[in-house]
């Protein structure tokens, strides 16, 4: 267990999800409560009497992130409603807590998998396990992160209350210590080739992408095409951990692979059968995420473009919304597009190196795009 505990609290770190381990709590239930500090607060201890959990995380995010949070915190709402797709999908909202009381805390989480407490960090539990927990905080970060740069630029555009001349200085602040990390990253420009090549090229490619900060672990998916194969990375995996969770399915849906491959493989089959590319990759690159949201929601039949990129409406899955009906077809000139409040898939005829630099460019674009509507 505290094995467990020791790896949750290396993947915060790595992540830049907090700054230092003094910034973390851990715990996880076995046959007594286990941590990463000295003793266990009788208001953990009340946590777990009160809750149906066996892990939870007490963690103030790294300064940037607290401070964001800290700026939707003064709108004094019990609730941060985010706006991105993924968040209001997986946590739907965030109830906030103004002090760290138990019982007012043990509330909120009886509800949603994880609270703000103000003064205090991000409180997330898992029912099952720790990794529950730390995907919870970890969606947490991202969904403030987006909501609040999200509003400020939807406010200067007229969809949203503009924010003050203080607030703009602020959001300014903010976005002056923001950078892409994809420089350096060294990716093979070759098409791998036979089952353990392409494994091993998809599982760089992953930890490529988490490194860069251009998906949370647990999200996103990577693919590629051998003949009439697709290798895909399962649904709910973690990309920097992608070992032993790659599936090999077919391109006819024939295989029972498909029980446990991304949700989103029939949105990867209909853009192979259209570009005919060899490899795909799609990520949550937040700048990317926000610049889709601007002018507000997108309707299903409706597409616009950011920078060149086309942007266009779809939901998970293969229903008659899902964006496999929507995607395919606008990636066919670029090789790149975003679904509006989701995330950006690109791919590539040869490499995942190809696909990777495709997707950093319209980060950094949109990276580029937000602060010129901020200088305006």
């Amino acid at each position: 267990m505290l094995d467990q505990i020791d790896s949750f609290l290396r993947k915060l770190l790595a992540h830049g999800l907090v700054s230092n381990p003094a910034e973390a709590q851990l715990y996880a239930l076995d046959d007594e409560i286990y941590t990463n500090r000295d003793t266990v607060p009788d208001e953990v201890i009340s946590l777990f009497d009160a809750l149906n959990i066996s892990s939870l995380i007490i963690a103030r995010p790294e300064p940037l992130r607290w401070a964001i949070i800290s700026e939707l915190l003064r709108s004094q709402a019990d609730i941060i409603s985010p706006s991105d797709s993924e968040s209001l999908t997986f946590i739907h909202d965030i109830p906030v807590v103004r002090s760290f009381q138990a019982g007012r805390v043990a509330w909120a989480l009886s509800r949603r998998k994880g609270c703000i407490v103000e003064g205090l960090g991000i409180i997330t539990t898992g029912a099952v396990s720790l990794e529950q927990a730390f995907i919870a905080f970890s969606s947490i970060c991202f969904a403030t992160f987006v909501k609040y740069f999200s509003d400020v630029l939807n406010g200067l555009t007229g969809h949203a209350p503009r924010p003050s001349a203080e607030e703009i200085a602020a959001c300014r602040g903010y976005l002056s210590s923001i950078s892409l990390k994809a420089e350096g990253i060294n990716l093979s420009p070759q098409t791998p080739m036979g089952e353990m090549g392409i494994i091993s090229a998809m599982d760089a490619a992953g930890k490529a992408m988490v490194s860069a900060g251009l998906v949370d672990s647990f999200f996103g998916n990577i693919s590629l095409k051998e003949g009439l194969l697709i290798y895909i990375s399962q649904t709910g995996s973690s990309l920097d951990e992608l070992q032993g969770r790659i599936d090999c399915t077919t391109m006819d849906g024939s295989s029972t692979c498909e029980i446990t491959s991304s949700s989103e493989l029939c949105a990867h089959v209909r853009i192979y059968e259209l570009t005919g590319t060899r490899v795909i990759i799609h990520g949550h690159p937040r700048f990317s995420v926000i610049m889709s949201m601007m002018g507000g929601p997108l309707d299903f039949d409706q597409k616009r473009h950011v920078g060149g990129v086309p942007v266009v409406a779809g939901e998970v899955g293969a229903g008659a919304r899902g964006l496999m009906h929507t995607l395919p077809e606008a990636m066919m000139a670029g090789h790149a597009a975003i679904v509006a409040g989701h995330g950006t898939f690109a791919c590539s005829d040869t490499s995942f190196r190809e696909a990777f630099e495709r997707l950093a460019a319209v980060e950094q674009m949109c990276l580029g795009m937000y602060r010129t509507a901020l200088k305006a």
